[in-house]
């Protein structure tokens, strides 16, 4: 699998490093999965690191991932935060439509799109959590 995760339940994040050649059925998939993961929670703000993805999202692929995540309804102030980080342009244009689909779509969470991962960090308020001042994620 090209997407691995991990949660980090005292400040309400999920990383998500996506890689290789990941595609859509592959986040449905572990999205399926992560629901019965007893510390996962929809409620958790995202940071959705997709630099090493080795080839570009399709349009197709972003629809499937959109309709997927706008089925799941969640109702918390304040509203839980994905940022999405990606290094190729296509993607990061993409990844704009993807914003501008889900504001019009919902209103149930904030979404930004990155390309750089300081400002993605200062954007969900985690960048001065120690873990990501020194350790795997100080990249």
């Amino acid at each position: 699998m090209a997407i691995s995760y991990e949660i980090i339940k005292d400040i309400g994040l999920i990383i998500f490093i996506i890689s290789g050649l990941a595609n859509a059925k592959e986040v449905i998939d572990l999205f399926a999965r992560l629901q019965s993961e007893p510390d996962f929670s929809f409620f958790y703000d995202f940071l959705w690191d997709a630099r090493k993805r080795t080839v570009p999202w399709t349009s197709e692929e972003m629809e499937k991932v959109a309709s997927y995540m706008s089925s799941f309804k969640m109702n918390k102030k304040p509203k839980p935060k994905r940022a999405f980080l990606y290094s190729k342009d296509v993607d990061y244009g993409m990844g704009r439509v993807y914003e501008s689909y889900r504001s019009f779509r919902s209103d149930d969470v904030e979404m930004q799109i990155f390309k750089d991962r300081v400002e993605a960090l200062k954007w969900l308020g985690v960048q001065e959590h120690p873990m990501f001042l020194s350790g795997k994620y100080s990249e």
